[in-house]
């Protein structure tokens, strides 16, 4: 895998330093630490809990896991989501002596076709009683943290007509069309630094966005840095959330619209963990957000036009495309595995009836696979249907789930485009006015 690098006309930002195990590196205030990790060429950001394969970011959006690091001595943190600050020390976690090179790796080697430890030298004595005792051990992830915090979390109670969660194109269309139409009071939370979802990938590059301006000048109120975690119906709705800052946030709405998105998936290939498999859409932001392009040599694989606009985005920021496949059994060709020990090093295509082919390649992009963000849908009790390939919360035509004062909308009723998205997002944040005023509390 070629050395990430910054690319000319990136974002500006100040020259800081960060400590990353004793050594500083170069990096932008505010950007992701993950993205100042890949632009200074660390590539191996963690390792797998059971059997210590390599791990490298893939999705940058705090859903998968794989860049979680200890932090000024907070175990698990999501660097791909943790703004960089000057001076902040980052450690990789789950290894022995080292992330890089970790003896427990031979674990995978070892047990080839999958250990369970629960069954190893069981009813042998004394050596059953060791192996639990290492087992305990090895089991988990992080250390704690350096020192017990002084203070504790702070809470902060938020009253609003209206909770918009999510602020990609759906969010945003329902906050706007709820602030303009009925005057409610409109609260918008998104887990991201700022609003957009998948328009910040660039991928769309037709499609406007609902930017933050816009949305606190129709008098929305703005939590992002904010992952909503809960739903709860009793006593009518209430929302919990985490924001920055150590601070629980409850949210009492009396209507809430469920707008979060679309995870991207790992997709079944081989050796689809290694470093330098990059979700489409989280390789799209690292290049038009971050300025970071992270390998040279790339395969895209995916389906749909989100595949063939990100392969047009990495060849115009200077990437060489080696392929542009499907998955699972497309005829044109499929990516059958990622080729490389601890981080990719080629790529084994198929093409059609042909024999299966090795490409070389440091960087594979996987476009298009993607499932409904259905926690907080699941949570309220919405009903989930399985259609497309992926999972997509059940609506009527006024975008309800069914669950009283729940509505959802964007992706997370399907697969659709930033359009339909948008127009979805009207028709949620209207049908939450009329809800609204049926109750009489519009």
């Amino acid at each position: 895998m070629a050395k990430a690098e910054r690319l000319s006309g990136g974002p500006a930002g100040r020259e800081i330093r960060l400590e990353f195990e004793g050594e500083p590196i170069p990096a932008k205030e505010g950007e992701p630490i993950a993205a100042s990790l890949l632009a200074a060429g660390v590539e191996v950001f963690s390792r797998a809990v059971k059997y210590h394969r390599a791990r490298g970011p893939y999705c940058l959006s705090g859903r998968c896991s794989h860049c979680v690091m200890r932090v000024d001595g907070e175990p698990n943190v999501y660097t791909c989501i943790t703004p960089a600050r000057e001076g902040c020390k980052i450690e990789r976690q789950n290894a022995f002596p080292g992330v890089d090179r970790d003896v427990f790796r031979t674990i995978d080697w070892m047990y080839p076709k999958g250990l369970d430890h629960h069954t190893l030298f069981a009813g042998v004595p004394l050596v059953e009683k060791v192996v639990a005792t290492v087992a305990r051990q090895m089991a988990g992830l992080g250390l704690l943290p350096d020192e017990a915090r002084r203070e504790g979390a702070s809470f902060l109670e938020h009253r609003t007509d209206i909770l918009v969660v999510g602020g990609g194109s759906a969010g945003t269309a329902a906050a706007l069309a709820a602030a303009k139409v009925g005057g409610a009071a409109v609260t918008l939370v998104d887990e991201q630094g700022t609003t957009g979802g998948r328009l910040q990938t660039g991928l769309y590059s037709d499609e406007r966005n609902g930017s933050e301006a816009a949305l606190r000048q129709a008098g929305v109120h703005l939590f992002t840095r904010t992952f909503a975690f809960g739903l709860y119906r009793e006593d009518g709705i209430l929302v919990a959330a985490k924001a920055p800052g150590r601070r629980l946030l409850v949210i009492r709405p009396k209507v809430v619209i469920l707008a979060a998105g679309a995870t991207e998936l790992l997709a079944p290939f081989g050796n689809n963990e290694l470093p330098g498999v990059f979700a489409g859409r989280a390789l799209a932001r690292l290049v038009t957000r971050d300025g970071i392009l992270p390998g040279r040599e790339v395969v895209v694989a995916g389906h749909g036009p989100e595949r063939d606009a990100l392969a047009k985005l990495l060849v115009d920021a200077g990437a060489e495309l080696r392929a542009v496949v499907g998955l699972r059994g497309c005829p044109e060709g499929q990516l059958l595995r990622a080729v490389g020990r601890s981080k990719v090093a080629g790529a084994v295509i198929a093409n059609g009836p042909g024999r299966p082919m090795k490409v070389g390649c440091d960087l594979i992009a996987v476009a298009g696979e993607t499932s409904a963000f259905l926690d907080l849908a699941r949570h309220a009790g919405a009903h989930v249907d399985w259609r497309d390939g992926g999972f997509a919360v059940r609506v009527d035509e006024r975008f309800s789930t069914g669950v009283p004062g729940v509505l959802a909308c964007g992706e997370m009723t399907g697969t659709c485009t930033p359009i339909e998205s948008r127009r979805q997002g009207d028709g949620a944040g209207r049908t939450a006015v009329a809800l609204l005023a049926v109750r009489g509390e519009g």
